[in-house]
């Protein structure tokens, strides 16, 4: 999969939105720990790196793979 940052205005809320889209599905997907298509994207950048994502991937999301993917080997290995 694919995906990009994408970002707007709520104009009901008056802040900044920002969410992930995947462009193979054309679904935003909301940066929340609990949602599964968001577990998904942890995944692919674990699995694929860079190759995944347009551009660069949020200092944010990639430390939230890296805490994935540190948590998995942690709970693998002992």
């Amino acid at each position: 999969m694919s995906y990009s940052i994408n970002e707007y205005t709520s104009v009901i809320f008056d802040n900044t939105v920002t969410s992930i889209r995947c462009s193979v599905t054309g679904l935003t997907i909301p940066m929340d720990a609990q949602n599964t298509d968001y577990q998904r994207v942890l995944d692919d950048i674990i699995e694929q790196g860079a190759d995944c994502f347009e551009g660069d991937i949020p200092e944010d999301l990639q430390a939230s793979a890296d805490a994935k993917s540190d948590a998995e080997w942690y709970y693998f290995y002992n």
